[in-house]
């Protein structure tokens, strides 16, 4: 009775199998590039489908020799999956363990060209490809889902780790019984047991790495609704998150370029956008990677420190205002040249910026009358806190 479960395990294993391989390998043949890794997963899975369903047909006394073909036909296809998810990820796969694979991938050959009396120990070998290539497979899993912060990779990364040491146990149990015949019946019983649960898991993995492509691609959409397409820096959409999340201390720059219009008019978009790129470019240096650019709207900009001091940030608005004044001259070709009204102001948030953004629009006001007291006697920063919160 547990053997007629186990070869309808591995039925069912096999057509899941050319079925994942079927739905891969479409798009890896048309699609771009970037996806060229289920070209790879697709050709594996389609590789180990096939060889199970011909084992399953043919597989006798009289077709060991075949057999041994087929479970090296078989060793192809893992490798090829694990090579998938190294595409994936934009990661190689370990030395080390491309190194065993090949030493295994020469022993099933040598074993199948000298016509080996007992060819179990193909199998043998074919055993530890699995669990090895499972277990590559978890670790580039692994780091998927932390760089990426993918969920599903993580239980990608919990499936394999379930799968490869039932393959690896189920190899080393064969090797036992090799060596020592007395333990065949036991040993056969284990390893039945162990084809069983490995198929049932494997069963769960056939369509993981499509759905990390679905997680990474969501992800990806959420962050180009967050951008300005322009100058790359978050716009007021993410500014909403972004304030969500704030809590502690926190410092706050309002920008805006003066002569922003009339450079436009002068010189053109093409120059406006360039200069509107340079900036976003340059406060998203000087800031580094906990500070946040944020394009509030046409050249006006807010720059975000969490858990910096007034002092910090007049510093960093201080250099940039300099870094700018400087690489402007390069991209703008005179005889007016832009230049930048930064408002500094910090304190505590809880979710809430309404207040420093009101102080830092207040204070950006201040600077640019000081600059230009004739141009800004009349204005008022009233409204402009409107445009800032959208």
């Amino acid at each position: 009775m547990l053997a007629l479960d186990i070869a309808s395990l591995q039925v069912v294993g096999a057509f899941s199998n050319l079925l994942s391989g079927a739905i891969h390998l479409i798009p890896g043949v048309t699609g771009s590039e970037r996806r060229k890794w289920a070209l790879y997963w697709g050709s594996g899975k389609l590789l180990i489908g096939a060889s199970n369903v011909l084992i399953l047909v043919i597989g006798n006394g009289n077709t060991a020799f075949f057999e041994r073909l087929l479970n090296i036909v078989m060793m192809i296809g893992l490798c090829l999956s694990l090579h998938s998810v190294a595409v994936f990820g934009e990661r190689a796969v370990p030395r080390l363990l491309v190194a065993i694979l090949a030493a295994l991938m020469l022993a099933a050959v040598a074993l199948t060209i000298g016509d080996a009396q007992e060819f179990r120990w193909t199998f043998v070998t074919l055993g530890l490809t699995r669990g090895l290539s499972y277990l590559g497979i978890m670790a580039l899993a692994i780091g998927i889902a932390r760089r990426e912060r993918l969920r599903t990779g993580w239980i990608m990364a919990a499936l394999f780790a379930a799968v490869a040491p039932v393959f690896l146990l189920r190899a080393g149990t064969l090797m036992v019984t090799l060596i020592v015949p007395s333990w065949s019946i036991e040993g056969q019983l284990v390893e039945e047991w162990m084809i069983g649960v490995g198929l049932i898991l494997l069963t769960l993995t056939h369509f993981s790495l499509l759905l990390m492509e679905s997680e990474r691609t969501q992800a990806l959409l959420r962050e180009q609704a967050s951008r300005d397409s322009l100058t790359g820096a978050r716009n007021r959409f993410a500014l909403g998150r972004i304030e969500a999340g704030l809590q502690g201390p926190c410092a706050l720059a309002l920008i805006d370029i003066d002569h922003f219009k009339a450079l436009n008019d002068g010189q053109g978009h093409a120059t406006g956008d360039a200069v509107l790129r340079l900036l976003a470019d340059l406060a998203q240096r000087e800031l580094g990677e906990r500070g946040m650019v944020i394009r509030l709207g046409g050249d006006e900009f807010a720059c975000i420190l969490p858990g910096a001091s007034q002092a910090a940030a007049q510093s960093v608005a201080a250099r940039l205002s300099a870094r700018f004044d400087r690489a402007v001259a390069a991209t703008v070709d005179g005889p007016l040249y832009p230049s930048l009204s930064i408002g500094v102001v910090a304190g505590l948030v809880d979710r809430d910026l309404d207040r420093l953004m009101a102080e830092a629009d207040r204070a950006m006001y201040a600077v640019k009358r000081a600059r230009h007291p004739a141009h800004h006697s009349g204005r008022q920063p009233e409204g402009r806190r409107m445009a800032a919160a959208g």
